[in-house]
C-alpha cells in the first residue's frame, strides 16, 4: 500500500509539470502555424513586389518568431515537426524578401533558428527563385532573369558542399537533387528565351 501511495504522490507531484508541458506544446503548434502562415505571405508578396506590405508581414513573422522561441528555449524537446518547419519557413521568407528587395540576409544565428533548419530553409528559397524567373521572362527581362537564376545556381553550389550523413540534416539530400533537375528546367527556359 506504501508503493501505491508514493507513486500517487509521485503523479501528483508532476502533474502541473506535464499540464504545463502540455499548454506550452498546444501554444508552440498555434505559432508555429502563424509563423508558417506570415512567412508564406511574405514570400507570396515578395513575389508580386509589394514590399510595404511584404515589410508589414515580415516584421509580423519575425515577432511570432521571437515568441516561439521563447516557448522552445523553455521545452527543447517540443521542436520538431510544426515547429521545425516554421524555422524553416522563417528562413525561406528571408532569402526570398532579401532577394526580391536587395536586403542584406540575416544568418541563422541572427534569426536564432537552428543550422538545419536555416540550411533547408535556403534549400526552398532556391524553388521559389524559379518562380521569379519565370515571372521575369514573361515580362521578357531576360537580364534580370539571369541574374535570379545565378543566384539560384551559386545558392545551389554552396548547399552542394554539404556532405553531411541524412541524419545530420535530413531531407538535404532530398532536396538537392530536386533542385538540380529544378535549376536545369530553369536553364533550359532561360535557353528557349533567348531563342525568341
Amino acid at each position: 500500500m506504501d508503493l501505491v501511495n508514493q507513486i500517487k504522490d509521485y503523479v501528483e507531484k508532476i502533474t502541473p509539470k506535464l499540464q504545463e508541458r502540455f499548454d506550452s506544446r498546444e501554444k508552440l503548434l498555434l505559432l508555429s502555424r502563424e509563423v508558417i502562415r506570415y512567412a508564406g505571405e511574405t514570400i507570396s508578396l515578395s513575389h508580386k513586389m509589394k514590399k510595404e506590405e511584404a515589410t508589414k508581414r515580415y516584421e509580423m513573422t519575425l515577432q511570432k518568431l521571437k515568441e516561439l522561441k521563447e516557448v522552445v528555449c523553455n521545452y527543447p524537446e517540443l521542436l520538431y515537426g510544426d515547429v521545425g518547419t516554421a524555422f524553416q519557413e522563417v528562413a525561406e521568407a528571408s532569402v526570398v524578401y532579401s532577394i526580391y528587395f536587395d536586403q542584406r540576409v540575416p544568418t541563422g544565428e541572427e534569426l536564432g533558428i537552428p543550422d538545419i533548419y536555416y540550411i533547408l530553409g535556403i534549400a526552398d528559397a532556391i524553388g521559389e527563385l524559379r518562380r521569379r524567373v519565370l515571372e521575369l521572362l514573361r515580362k521578357r527581362e531576360v537580364e534580370k532573369a539571369e541574374q535570379t537564376y545565378t543566384i539560384m545556381e551559386e545558392l545551389y553550389e554552396i548547399l552542394w558542399e554539404l556532405e553531411y550523413p541524412k541524419a545530420l540534416v535530413p531531407n538535404l539530400r532530398q532536396k538537392i537533387d530536386s533542385l538540380r533537375r529544378l535549376l536545369e528546367e530553369t536553364n533550359h527556359d532561360l535557353f528557349l528565351a533567348h531563342l525568341e
